[in-house]
């Protein structure tokens, strides 16, 4: 049985949804309709409700229906020793509230200790194509999910960093030498701040990628079906020799705290000229390789696109190693980029003891669900349940006899109210 999911939201004001209730299945639940009728809307509200924060807008203000003066999500979570409801309520004077079965008054960053998720968009090809702020942020909030102290540790460093560059900058505009005795004892005190904080962050995500690479490599060839080891490395911004250490997975916090205190040191100059921290965790990246071979450079869209969903169900497996729960699978249009093969072996891989919501512009996915799985129609911000009995064109006609559960039920009647 799902140990933690989401039985209900309920949606006013949010993006084009007015008003609306849907219950969930705490299986598999597919959304269908076609492009702009809110299909993304309610998996962002699910995200919402997770982190305090939309995974696509920059702002509270974005979420706000036209015309309306607020917005307000709600979800019940389903999870041991008691259900909780968490909302996030947001009015256009600026008002943002977060609460816990409606009158405890919660930090967003709390949200995540009574309901993970893991989200897959067509978008997340920008972990192996995009900048390595992106990759950074990856890591950072799956981390967060399961540990409040990394987090805390994070918005720390996020300030040192700040304060430091302010110093730096200072220093350039006053033309300060990298002997410079004032350069010196200003620089001193941060410097200890960052290599205390930064080294500690650094051990953590190290850790972390660590198990991402096993689990990664594990969920690659579940899903394509394919030789092709898939590697996850990390790349700090200092040189951490592995024959040193012997597996920079297990650098010491102690370790990497000398190599950022050289590694200052060597920099100096060039940070006083340039005005800005050279070094820390806020420059380090994350390579993907298949085979030795870079995925961002040779792989093909597929390969990349294989590489994003390994990664983000090892992800998924990394939560619920340390919270004792699988998150909540959110896939936003993901089975329209893959293959048949892919698509199959990807559900083979999500359907089990988890929820997850899918959704689809293409009606023909209805057959590749498994029974017991719930289907809605969205239409202009409206869902209701769909008739499972109508097939669409489908994997079927091409072969596929779709997913089918090691203990399968009958389809369970989600519902919808207004």
């Amino acid at each position: 049985m799902t140990s933690v999911w989401v039985r209900n939201i309920q949606l006013s004001g949010f993006r084009n949804y007015s008003k609306e209730s849907v219950t969930f299945d705490p299986g598999l639940n597919l959304f269908l309709g076609h492009n702009a009728q809110g299909k993304t809307n309610l998996l962002e509200a699910v995200y919402v409700a997770s982190a305090g924060r939309s995974y696509r807008a920059s702002s509270d203000s974005e979420l706000v229906q036209k015309g309306s003066s607020y917005y307000r999500v709600a979800v019940d979570v389903q999870r041991k020793p008691a259900p909780v409801t968490l909302e996030v309520s947001y009015s256009t004077d600026g008002r943002k509230l977060v609460r816990l079965n409606g009158t405890e008054r919660i930090r967003a960053a709390e949200l995540s200790s009574f309901l993970n998720v893991v989200l897959f968009t067509p978008d997340d090809l920008a972990l192996v194509k995009g900048s390595p702020s992106v990759r950074r942020k990856f890591l950072d909030l799956e981390i967060s999910q399961v540990s409040p102290a990394y987090r805390q540790l994070i918005n720390l460093y996020s300030k040192i960093v700040t304060q430091r560059n302010a110093l730096l900058k200072q220093a350039r505009e006053r033309n300060w030498r990298s002997d410079s005795a004032a350069a010196s004892r200003l620089l001193e005190s941060w410097d200890e701040q960052l290599i205390e904080t930064g080294s500690k962050i650094t051990a953590r995500r190290m850790q972390v990628v660590a198990s991402l690479d096993e689990l990664g490599r594990e969920a690659h060839y579940r899903i394509t079906g394919v030789p092709g080891a898939l590697s996850v490395r990390y790349l700090p911004s200092v040189p951490l020799s592995a024959d040193e250490q012997g597996s920079t997975s297990e650098a010491t916090v102690d370790w990497i705290a000398e190599r950022y205190r050289a590694r200052l040191r060597q920099l100096r100059k060039v940070e006083l000229i340039r005005g800005v921290t050279m070094v820390g965790p806020h420059r380090d990246d994350i390579s993907f390789q298949l085979d030795g071979a870079d995925v961002a450079t040779y792989g093909s869209q597929g390969q990349q696109r294989s590489t994003v969903l390994a990664v983000k169900l090892a992800e998924a497996n990394f939560i619920r190693a340390h919270t004792g729960d699988m998150p909540v699978l959110l896939l936003d249009d993901v089975l329209s980029e893959l293959d048949e093969t892919r698509r199959t072996n990807l559900l083979g891989e999500i359907v089990g003891d988890n929820q997850v919501l899918v959704t689809s512009v293409e009606p023909g996915c209805r057959d590749l669900m498994p029974r017991g799985a719930a289907v809605f129609s969205i239409v202009a911000g409206e869902v209701t349940p769909d008739d499972a009995s109508h097939r669409g064109c489908s994997g079927k006609e091409h072969g596929q006899d779709g997913i089918h559960r090691p203990d399968p039920g009958d389809i369970r009647h989600a519902s919808v109210e207004r």
